[in-house]
This record gives structure tokens, C-alpha cells and sequence, in this order.
């Protein structure tokens, strides 16, 4: 998952429990990965260059933005095992 030009590529994406799924941010600006619910997961703050990789535990739909940045949105859909 990149974070890139202000934008989530790929904004959707699928995994299954278990699954893990890192975030790169290939920006310049600083930027999060934080679900709508934040107990889902946080990525925490990225900079330039940084990822995190965040394994998910819980099937079900995340929406997610950017702490910094609100019009960023994307959704994580965690399928069962």
C-alpha cells in the first residue's frame, strides 16, 4: 500500500485474518494511516521514506484517512481466514 500524491494507492484493499498489510509513504508530507474507528489500527505518523506494517486480527470493513490530511480515504477489507 503507497501513499502517494496525497492519495491511497490502491485506495481498497482486501486481506484475510492474519493478513498483513504495509503502508509506504513515498510523499513528501507526513502522513497516517488510521482507521475510523482508531482501536481498528494506526499506523502512526509516516514521513518521507517510512512504512509501517500493521497485521490484522478481526475480519470485517475499515475505513480509514489520514490523521494530517481528512480528504485522504481508503477501506481495508479484512475476510476470514
Amino acid at each position: 500500500m503507497t501513499i502517494q500524491g496525497f492519495k491511497y494507492a490502491p485506495p481498497s484493499i482486501s486481506t484475510t485474518v492474519g493478513g498483513k498489510l504495509t503502508f509506504k509513504n513515498a510523499d513528501s508530507a507526513e502522513h497516517t494511516a488510521t482507521a475510523d474507528t482508531k482501536s481498528a489500527f494506526d499506523s502512526g505518523t509516516l514521513n518521507h521514506g517510512q512504512s509501517k506494517a500493521i497485521t490484522f486480527t478481526k475480519a470485517g470493513t475499515f475505513a480509514y484517512h489520514c490523521d494530517f490530511h481528512p480528504f485522504m480515504h481508503g477501506t481495508v477489507v479484512v475476510k476470514p481466514a
